[in-house]
């Protein structure tokens, strides 16, 4: 029995000797990036191509391959010209604030990775006294971070799709496809 404690408590110390390593190891990141917006489904019958911008926290442990990231974006959405029977829409504006989990394939000189996550979006339509939205929404998409020195570009493409209410026009789906540096 003594055999077996003593055991276990050489497990425990090792573990933790890992983790407070691990943790010692910690990283984060802070990124900026823009590029265009492109609207799809029933957003893309009024809005055409717009810009998008992002703010991230990348937060990870170098020896794990997964991380958490935190975007703030900003998407704007301008106007399809306005068909012959006039246009009740505007220029469509999208904030978001986002929490993602991502994960990183081993790479050289590229690491491609995967981000998936959801958040709360703001939507306001462009015009006179109209009111903005928040609704909950999930992303989703594909991208690579390319060494450049001391920083990190990023190349990524994400799927966002923001749930509404069928009597408020139903989701509103887009995709951004952004480049930026990480520092």
């Amino acid at each position: 029995m003594k055999q077996l404690i003593r055991m276990a408590g050489i497990a425990l110390l090792f573990s933790l000797t890992f983790f407070r390593s691990a943790l010692a190891q910690k990283t984060y990141a802070l990124g900026i990036g823009g590029g265009i917006a492109v609207p799809v489904g029933k957003l893309s019958d009024t809005q055409k191509t717009g810009y998008n911008g992002t703010l991230a926290l990348a937060i990870g442990v170098s020896e794990l391959p997964i991380g958490v990231r935190f975007d703030g974006i900003y998407n704007m959405f301008p106007l399809r010209t306005a068909p012959v029977g006039g246009s009740t829409t505007s220029d469509l504006r999208i904030i978001g604030g986002l929490g993602n989990l991502i994960y990183a394939f081993s790479g050289t000189s590229a690491k491609p990775y995967v981000v998936f996550g959801g958040g709360y979006y703001n939507v306001k339509i462009d015009a006179p006294g109209a009111k903005s939205e928040s609704n909950f929404g999930v992303n989703a998409g594909l991208g690579a971070t390319f060494g450049v020195g001391p920083v990190a570009m990023f190349f990524e493409s994400r799927y966002h799709s923001i749930a509404r209410k069928a009597a408020k026009g139903g989701a509103i789906q887009f995709v951004p496809i952004t480049l930026g540096l990480m520092f």
